[in-house]
């Protein structure tokens, strides 16, 4: 219990003042926690940010896994409403802590050698696996070519949105945004369910 309140105090951290003011001492206090009992568990800085890394890699599939659920039914027509609920998930995902975290430490990662070399065999392995979760809960899209592109453009567009500083109208502008993008998976969909038929009635 007290190493995962280190975590979730650090991600508090990462997110309040930026990765580069977190402090073992901040992370302790926002813990709850003695210096005694951070130092037994984290004994450096830097261990501390190798294992809310693993953590974020963890808690970011596991997040995603949880609010795709049950959205692509494989003994279900694919709707438009099932396509823009899976765009809805995925602005949702954008936005919770555990992602604007990992963000901050991604972000920090691109001047800070010693923790670029922690985060990128992770972030490699966060995209190998997230990719296979994107197959596991899009049933209908599992062995369409189209999949990765479209996975890919979902999350580039979510991923912009999130870090943009879009300060005015920025709900009426998002649902915009997740309508559009929405229509567009949807023709990308009956395009490659279209060639697919095609390709087999040929053969």
């Amino acid at each position: 219990m007290t190493r995962t309140a280190i975590l979730d105090a650090a991600m508090t951290c990462f997110i309040e003042i930026g990765y580069a003011n977190t402090t073992t001492a901040l992370i302790a206090n926002h813990a709850g926690v003695s210096r005694g009992a951070m130092m037994h568990h984290f004994p450096s800085r830097m261990s501390v940010m190798k294992a809310v890394i693993a953590y974020l890699h963890e808690l970011r599939l596991k997040e995603y896994l949880e609010l795709m659920a049950d959205i692509d039914m494989p003994d279900a027509q694919l709707t438009n409403k099932d396509i823009r609920n899976s765009v809805e998930m995925a602005w949702n995902y954008v936005n919770m802590p555990s992602f604007i975290a990992y963000q901050e430490l991604l972000g920090a990662s691109r001047t800070d050698p010693e923790l670029k070399a922690v985060m990128e065999p992770v972030e490699k392995d966060f995209e190998k696996q997230f990719l296979q979760m994107a197959k596991s809960v899009f049933p209908h899209w599992q062995k369409l070519p189209a999949l990765e592109p479209a996975h890919d453009l979902v999350q580039f567009l979510m991923k912009g949105m999130a870090l943009s500083q879009m300060s005015t109208r920025r709900n009426a502008r998002v649902k915009k945004v997740i309508d559009y993008l929405a229509l567009i998976l949807m023709e990308i969909y009956d395009e490659s369910i279209e060639s697919r038929l095609g390709d087999e009635s040929a053969k």
